[in-house]
């Protein structure tokens, strides 16, 4: 159970965050808040693989 809850909160905040990075203008600002989402999928990924 705690498994699935910390992939739930993972995926809410790379959620979170994309919807951030939508709204910001700056494209280096955009690229890194889109590479900290990518690191969270994969930690949710890995997570829900049992690495």
């Amino acid at each position: 159970m705690h498994t699935r809850r910390t992939v739930r909160e993972l995926r809410e905040k790379v959620e979170k965050y994309r919807a951030m990075a939508r709204l910001v203008s700056d494209p280096e600002v955009q690229r890194n808040i889109l590479q900290l989402t990518d690191e969270l999928e994969q930690q949710a990924r890995d997570i829900e693989r049992g690495k």
